[in-house]
């Protein structure tokens, strides 16, 4: 499982690899002769973990959001391990107030079995030898150096450690990976927020040469198959498009291991800012291409991401991202050639295909431009409990698509679909048109509980597309169309719990039970502590990062242990 998630993890990182969406690198962008070289000693893999007193902490924390019986348990184990705990002498010898944690160091020859060395904070020595023999029956002898060897029945490799530091530096099959001069001090690597349960980094730019050449030659050598894989009937155009995105996803891996600093995933848990979060980070080398790229990321400012930006919305999906410069280069001619071929197939009829000809052809820029920018968003509830939801899509010349769409409304649509549309309904504060699908009577029960019975609206800016739907479609029109583009990153979901309870239930007993449990966790007035949120980020680092709110995990909790009751 572990291996599994290791390698959905690096490949996370390829398919994310920014190099995507910063433009090509200047000439002046190259490394220069004095930048600085990056870290190649000391531990490339750090793992650190709360001190006992800050996980007993954080369990009392995760006690509150459990249901009551389950809270009490929690509550019961945290005293159980309290009552062991001795003032000077820690947990047999433990102490409670330092992190525990993990490191490798790789050499250039390294072995397959990973130089682990496990740091465990210790209050009192004697305790801890004595726990060992008397407590887990082990049999501790004391070798030169300061080095203890002992064995495990469940562990076929002998297990040294030695006292340094206030910590007990433990090893496997190895003594020399302890050695007294090449211990680094736990200080100066335990690094973290108290908030940090548990935080796992790979320091890239220390891993060995060997290692990160391996990894790229495993990659390829799964690539070269995939470029080889063939598709048939497709136009050449596509079969080198298709070949360059999977240089693109080597040069992505290589930009990572040479350009790398560390990658990081963490997990906290805030019981003062009441957050759990999970986070995957990467930093990239000074003056690398990858640190480059990622800050490009904040540079590009989504156009969708500042139309969908209302203060009560319940739920909202951006997407931002672009093809690397070298794939846009390409992409107008894969568009013409797959349109092309699509028409000689007869996948596109020819009566429909002319029909639709000039809308076809005043998408094709948007198509072209190798950027997607696009987004939704539930805004509500209002007074009846209703939602109005907005979408939205980046275009180019979208004065020249609203032209196309009228024309196509006008002249080949049959008359009875021509006659749902009406077209410049209305004109909104800045000059903008809203077009309306008259929808309300073709709406099914569902969605009018969501929407009501609403009409469909659209509206165009030269760089926007909008469509609305619900009870204040028009006036979440008139503010998203004046809009001005926002810095949402790559990715960005928000979800408000309390807000979009009135849509938890396929029946009134469900939606019932929903609403009693929102106002036993976020109370009558609702809160403010009820989002989830998941984001990929640049800046100074990569992240990904998935956040709850306490009372956010509670609702979810109790919710699902409610409906399994009833």
């Amino acid at each position: 499982m572990l291996c599994r998630f290791f390698k959905l993890s690096v490949l996370a990182l390829i398919l994310f690899a920014p190099s995507s969406w910063a433009d090509e690198p200047k000439k002046s962008d190259a490394p220069k002769k004095d930048a600085p070289v990056a870290a190649t000693s000391g531990p490339a893999v750090l793992i650190r973990v709360q001190s006992i007193n800050d996980l007993l902490k954080t369990a009392d924390y995760v006690r509150t959001l459990a249901p009551e019986e389950a809270g009490e348990q929690i509550k019961q184990g945290i005293d159980a391990i309290k009552a062991f705990i001795d003032d000077k002498k820690g947990l047999e010898g433990i102490d409670v107030t330092k992190p525990i944690g993990a490191y490798i160091t790789f050499k250039e020859d390294f072995g397959e079995t990973p130089p682990i060395v496990i740091l465990i904070p210790v209050a009192d020595k004697d305790t801890v030898l004595k726990a060992l023999e008397e407590r887990l029956g082990l049999k501790v002898e004391k070798e030169k150096d300061g080095v203890f060897k002992t064995q495990a029945d469940q562990i076929p490799f002998p297990i040294y450690f030695r006292f340094a530091n206030d910590y007990a530096y433990v090893t496997i099959n190895d003594s020399a990976n302890i050695d007294a001069k090449s211990l680094p001090k736990p200080a100066d690597i335990l690094v973290g927020k108290p908030e940090h349960i548990i935080s796992a980094s790979v320091r890239i730019d220390r891993l060995p040469e060997a290692l990160k050449k391996m990894a790229i030659a495993a990659v390829e050598n799964n690539l070269a198959e995939a470029k080889e894989a063939p598709l048939p009937n497709a136009p050449k155009s596509l079969i080198e498009f298709k070949d360059k995105a999977i240089d693109e996803l080597v040069m992505n891996l290589k930009n990572i291991l040479e350009g790398g600093e560390e990658a990081s995933l963490l997990l906290n848990v805030d019981p003062k800012k009441d957050e759990v979060a999970i986070e995957l980070e990467m930093k990239g080398t000074k003056s690398s291409q990858l640190a480059k790229d990622i800050k490009s990321i904040r540079d590009n400012k989504s156009v969708v991401g500042g139309a969908l930006a209302f203060p009560d919305t319940a739920l909202s999906l951006n997407v931002s991202v672009s093809l690397a410069a070298s794939l846009k280069k390409m992409l107008p001619k894969v568009v013409d050639d797959a349109l092309e071929e699509a028409k000689k197939q007869g996948l596109i009829p020819g009566d429909i295909f002319d029909k639709a000809e000039p809308l076809i052809k005043a998408l094709l820029p948007t198509v072209k431009a190798g950027n997607l920018d696009l987004g939704i968003a539930m805004i509500g509830p209002d007074k009846s409990d209703k939602f109005t939801l907005l979408a939205g899509v980046k275009v180019v010349d979208g004065k020249k698509i609203e032209e196309a769409v009228k024309e196509t409304v006008k002249k080949e649509l049959p008359p009875e679909i021509a006659d749902l549309f009406k077209l410049d309904a209305e004109k909104l504060s800045d000059g903008s048109m809203m077009h309306t699908v008259k929808l309300a009577d073709f709406i099914d029960e569902k969605t009018e509980k969501i929407v009501g019975k609403s009409d469909l609206h659209i509206v165009f800016r030269d760089d926007l597309m909008l469509v609305a739907i619900g009870p204040n479609a028009k006036e979440v029109l008139t503010k998203a169309v004046t809009s001005k583009p926002a810095d949402v990153g790559v990715l960005q979901l928000k979800v408000s719990l309390a807000r979009i309870v009135p849509i938890m239930g396929d029946n009134a007993a469900e939606l019932s039970n929903a609403k009693k449990v929102a106002e036993k966790v976020f109370g009558k007035g609702g809160s403010k502590a009820d989002e989830i949120r998941l984001s990929v980020d640049g800046g100074d680092s990569l992240k990904i990062k998935l956040l709850a709110k306490g009372k956010a995990i509670q609702f979810l909790v109790e919710l699902g242990l409610s409906q399994k009751d009833n």
